[in-house]
């Protein structure tokens, strides 16, 4: 009975060790991943579009995305999102002038807070840059919904609207992949 009762304690003991070391282990894991990068794939709707002869058309053009984050706490982040529109096409500006644009790449710092466990919402200001024509000023806005897939990683689906302010707007969809570092 002695010894049954001295295995008892040594297993309790052995337990409390092990689950004091993994929450150092998740203490540890939660610091080293303050950092964060995704990669989203989708489709950006411009409805300032023109087509080669000036005409007024609806234009869905494919995009790419990588966005960085730095996590401050579990529900703040600050990130740089880089959104790269795959294509060559035509807009109209605010003074009616019909300018080309070359692929643009759209980088844009970003405040990012995360409402519930699956839902966030980014704000930020950036420019727009093409080889072609002139460079915009943007402010872009997103809402993203992601479930965690596995330790660290997350799929995610995002709807991001940009204003270029004195050119065209562009909403995006796109569906993404995140990994925390």
């Amino acid at each position: 009975m002695k010894k049954l009762l001295f295995l008892c304690y040594l297993l309790s003991f052995s337990l409390g060790a092990i689950a004091q070391s993994g929450a150092e282990e998740k203490e540890e894991s939660e610091l080293e991943s303050k950092h964060s990068i995704s990669f989203v794939i989708g489709h950006a709707r411009i409805g300032q579009g023109r087509n080669a002869e000036g005409n007024k058309e609806f234009l869905a053009v494919p995009s790419l995305a990588i966005d960085y984050n730095y996590w401050i706490n579990p529900k703040w982040a600050i990130g740089l999102h880089t959104d790269l529109l795959n294509e060559k096409f035509y807009i109209e500006d605010e003074n009616g002038q019909i300018l080309e644009r070359n692929r643009p790449i759209a980088p844009a710092i970003t405040g990012v807070f995360k409402l519930t466990e699956r839902w966030a919402i980014s704000l930020g200001m950036g420019k727009e840059f093409s080889t072609e024509e002139e460079n915009f000023t943007l402010t872009r806005f997103s809402i993203e919904y992601g479930v965690e897939i596995r330790k660290g990683w997350e799929v995610f689906g995002i709807l991001s609207q940009d204003f270029r302010w004195t050119a065209y707007n562009v909403t995006s969809f796109g569906l993404g992949l995140s990994k925390k570092l």
